[in-house]
């Protein structure tokens, strides 16, 4: 399969290259994954969804409730998100 190219903030990259994030309204970052994984590519936002939430009303709830998919670069999240992306909102208290 030839390299998907994907534009992200008019830089042209490699889909291999990328992540899909999933954002809560709030704006906190929830979830994330890579958007090729050996032979399943999740091109879009509609099947980086569905590859995380495979049951329909889940994806409906998530959508109702301003979840949305963004796709990011790699470097972006190491740089930029890897090491703080749970807010103090949505952080699991210690027992």
């Amino acid at each position: 399969m030839a390299d998907l190219m994907v534009q992200i903030d008019g830089e042209t990259v490699p889909l291999a290259d990328c992540n899909w994030s999933m954002w809560a309204e709030c704006g906190c970052m929830v979830a994330i994954t890579m958007a090729v994984i050996d032979s399943l590519v999740l091109a879009t936002a509609e099947q980086a969804h569905k590859d995380h939430s495979p049951r329909k009303r889940d994806r409906d709830r998530e959508t109702r409730l301003g979840y949305r998919w963004e796709l990011i670069t790699t470097d972006r999240y190491r740089r930029e998100l890897a090491s703080n992306w749970k807010c103090e909102q949505h952080r699991t208290p210690a027992p």
